[in-house]
């Protein structure tokens, strides 16, 4: 198990060969409190749903806000520093091991820093924002202190489906519907998010919408909210958003090309939206 200065403050849990997580809540008043891990060559997935802090290595530093994810690690062992600011906070950290991922997925994994990593061992380090699998990970992660083992089991199938999804993209521009996409869903909430998922670069059109998911306009539009706590727009910029991060981040296209790629015809309306969703302009993600 990862080891750090106040170990009271992170609480570890061994989940599986080569897998295992910690989970830190609660509030804190100091001015800031830092914790220090050893990777071991192992990447760390940070799940933030509530709080504000930093993580850093060597090279690379990311600024986690709430709603925010990172990924850091892999290659040569290193220290990783993570600092949190006095407030309440919610963050889960999941440690893959090479082992773990190999067993379970193999080595043709198509995103190319995970690839890298499996093959070379390189390093990882990459952010973006907590989509409806960081979210449904983060939950299950969350029961298992409390629930019965067969919730490890469950987070362990939380893992390997977050996987299939962000692992095996092909680039971070692709529309096409993913693997979880195309699982028959009963619930219409779901639905509906999956196929917004999938055209997040068109127009919500909510009749067109509704026709898809088999029930009433105004019915599916009160279910979102209701079921969600959000409307079917602010999911959309949500979506787009996230993808737009994750396209600057690996490079493949500036902040125009990302803006147009993601559905947005106006550059001000894109850095709008992507500074509500993150904080941050696109040319200041950018930077940092």
């Amino acid at each position: 198990m990862p080891t750090s200065s106040e170990p009271a403050s992170f609480h570890w849990h061994h989940l599986a060969t080569g897998l295992s997580w910690a989970d830190f809540s609660g509030g804190l008043t100091s001015a800031g409190t830092r914790w220090t891990f050893p990777s071991k060559g192992s990447v760390w997935l940070w799940l933030n749903a509530e709080g504000n802090g930093l993580v850093w290595g060597n090279k690379d530093r990311f600024i986690l806000k709430p709603g925010m994810y990172a990924l850091t690690g892999g290659g040569a062992p290193a220290d990783w520093a993570c600092l949190r600011y006095p407030g309440s906070h919610s963050l889960a950290a999941l440690v893959i091991e090479p082992r773990w991922l190999k067993s379970r997925l193999g080595d043709g994994l198509h995103h190319p820093e995970m690839a890298a990593w499996l093959s070379k061992e390189c390093p990882v380090a990459f952010c973006g924002l907590m989509g409806v699998w960081e979210n449904e990970l983060f939950d299950a992660l969350s029961e298992i202190p409390t629930g019965a083992s067969p919730q490890k089991l469950i987070a362990e199938a939380k893992i390997l489906q977050w996987a299939a999804i962000r692992l095996f993209q092909t680039t971070a521009s692709t529309s096409a519907p993913t693997f979880c996409t195309t699982i028959r869903e009963r619930n219409p909430v779901q639905r509906a998010l999956a196929h917004l998922r999938a055209h997040m670069n068109e127009p919500l059109d909510l009749s067109a919408l509704a026709k898809q998911v088999g029930i009433a306009p105004h019915y599916l539009s009160r279910k979102v909210r209701s079921e969600t706590g959000k409307t079917l727009q602010r999911h959309l910029r949500h979506l787009r958003i996230e993808r737009a991060c994750e396209q600057l981040s690996s490079g493949t296209a500036n902040i125009t090309e990302t803006a147009l790629d993601v559905g947005y015809q106006s550059l001000s309306h894109f850095a709008k939206a992507f500074r509500e969703e993150t904080g941050v302009s696109p040319r200041d993600w950018l930077t940092r």
